[in-house]
């Protein structure tokens, strides 16, 4: 290759096409090398200027760009170009020309014509009955483009047989293509290759290897791939995995992916965790009210666990198999016979479906061991578990037992179900002066099911004086935390919002 420095600008025009229509020899370059050879080739600035223009103006016609022209589907500088020297009728959006050209074999072409129909398919432009063989449309083109060693398409290729949807799923094909890209230096597949490796899929786990792939991500200025190792050595630190046990490390490194990460797996994950630091002072100043509420606000469709199926263990519908729960499961597992936390997680994961098999059973026989070892968040569990019957035998003078338990340990939940036991005479006599006296203890603390049922004796006169004023007070407490009991009590009494 001639010195690039000493290239004029009468220099052959195709070293731009070269550059600029060809991925894999662009990951040989360095910037700054590029940048010169953009400068001195003669087509560079009509191209850039009139046919580059005019792509873009399809795109919009075409739907593919947000309303402030960015594109939906991500384009790299070489394919813009590589497209845009094909591209005719900017006006009509219509992908005529595209097809044709996928189908001569232009690896770009094909390569677009998959993330488009995949963005149809993701907002739901597709009918019902098409929508499989849309799905092969989609692998169709991705094999096409990554035959021709097209490497994004080969990512996306991989990404399916990963996940399987719409493909074979193939957990070893993947990683033989992410390997391939891996070597070549994308750190999107670095970071998929740790992924693999981490979690056991498609090769055998081996932690380090995971590392290390993520560590070549981090090497290139990836902070997705940074952040992997940060949240994988907080678990290592919590558990003793490898290194001295360590909430406060545990801690701050789960702090920093839960503020600094964009991945929908391991993000919420650690912000889950650090909620349960803060509840449980670990590796920091306790802080029940805080936790609850990051665990409360964490809650989403794709990590479902939140403040009601986790620490008051309201028995709702949470089975979940994203890879965000699978690999919470996991994580738990790994770490079940090193610290009491992890086992509880695993138990309440068997007892929702949280990304393993639901087996309730196998749950409270987990909850009542550590029960029997004082852990007042398990004693409040299997509380619940025998009050409604759920993996063991309805028992409520057993469940009030675990309920007193864990209440007097000082567990804000523990004190709202004895009030709740008290308040309605289960297992012991009716009693609504206890009641109060446990509903105030619960609610002193800022939990918001002790606040509103403390709310509601206030309102009903029941166990105490009637006073709307207080009642309305423990209301907003609770309503505040976003409690839809509360907020339904002060509608009916004209105070909301």
């Amino acid at each position: 290759m001639p010195n690039i420095n000493q290239l004029s600008l009468g220099h052959s025009p195709d070293i731009f096409t070269i550059i600029c229509c060809n991925d894999s020899f662009q990951l040989a370059l360095d910037h700054n090398t590029i940048k010169i050879l953009l400068r001195v080739c003669k087509r560079a600035r009509p191209l850039l200027s009139s046919k580059v223009v005019r792509f873009h103006t399809w795109c919009q016609k075409a739907g593919l760009c947000h309303p402030d022209g960015q594109m939906r589907i991500g384009l790299t500088p070489s394919e813009t170009i590589a497209l845009s020297l094909h591209c005719e009728n900017q006006y009509t959006g219509s992908q005529s020309w595209l097809v044709a050209l996928a189908d001569q074999g232009n690896a770009s072409a094909s390569y677009i014509m998959a993330k488009i129909l995949q963005l149809d398919l993701d907002q739901d432009q597709v009918k019902w009955s098409e929508k499989e063989a849309t799905k092969q449309q989609i692998f169709h083109h991705l094999e096409n483009a990554a035959e021709a060693q097209h490497p994004m398409a080969q990512f996306h290729l991989a990404k399916g047989y990963h996940d399987g949807n719409g493909f074979n799923q193939s957990p070893a094909k993947a990683v033989e293509l992410y390997l391939s890209l891996a070597e070549r230096g994308i750190p999107q597949a670095q970071i998929s290759l740790g992924q693999s490796y981490e979690n056991g899929e498609g090769v055998d786990q081996d932690f380090n290897a995971a590392i290390e792939w993520y560590s070549k991500a981090a090497d290139q200025s990836s902070e997705d791939g940074r952040l992997h190792i940060v949240f994988l050595r907080g678990w290592f630190s919590f558990i003793g995995h490898g290194v001295e046990q360590s909430d406060v490390d545990a801690f701050n490194r789960w702090q920093e992916v839960s503020t600094q990460s964009t991945d929908p797996v391991i993000k919420p994950i650690a912000t889950h965790m650090v909620g349960w630091m803060h509840y449980l002072g670990r590796g920091t100043v306790q802080d029940n009210q805080k936790g609850a509420k990051i665990i409360r606000e964490n809650k989403s469709d794709e990590f479902p666990l939140g403040e009601d199926e986790c620490l008051a263990s309201i028995w709702n519908d949470t089975k979940s198999d994203s890879a965000a729960a699978r690999k919470f499961f996991e994580l738990c597992k790994l770490g079940s016979d090193r610290d009491w936390l992890c086992r509880h997680l695993m138990a309440v994961c068997l007892f929702h479906g949280f990304g393993t098999t639901k087996d309730d059973a196998k749950a409270t026989c987990i909850f009542e061991q550590l029960a029997k070892d004082d852990h007042s968040d398990s004693q409040l569990w299997i509380g619940m578990c025998c009050y409604w019957g759920l993996g063991v035998s309805q028992d409520n003078e057993m469940a009030f037992e675990w309920f007193s338990k864990s209440a007097n340990q000082g567990n804000s939940y523990g004190q709202w179900m004895v009030g709740h036991c008290y308040y309605h005479g289960s297992a012991v006599t009716k009693n609504l002066t206890k009641a109060i006296e446990w509903y105030d203890k619960s609610a002193e603390q800022g939990n918001r099911y002790g606040q509103c049922c403390l709310g509601l004796c206030y309102e009903t006169g029941w166990g105490v004086p009637e006073g709307i004023d207080i009642a309305i007070f423990w209301y907003r407490k609770s309503a505040d935390q976003g409690l839809v009991a509360a907020i339904d009590n002060l509608k009916d009494l004209g105070k909301w919002p």
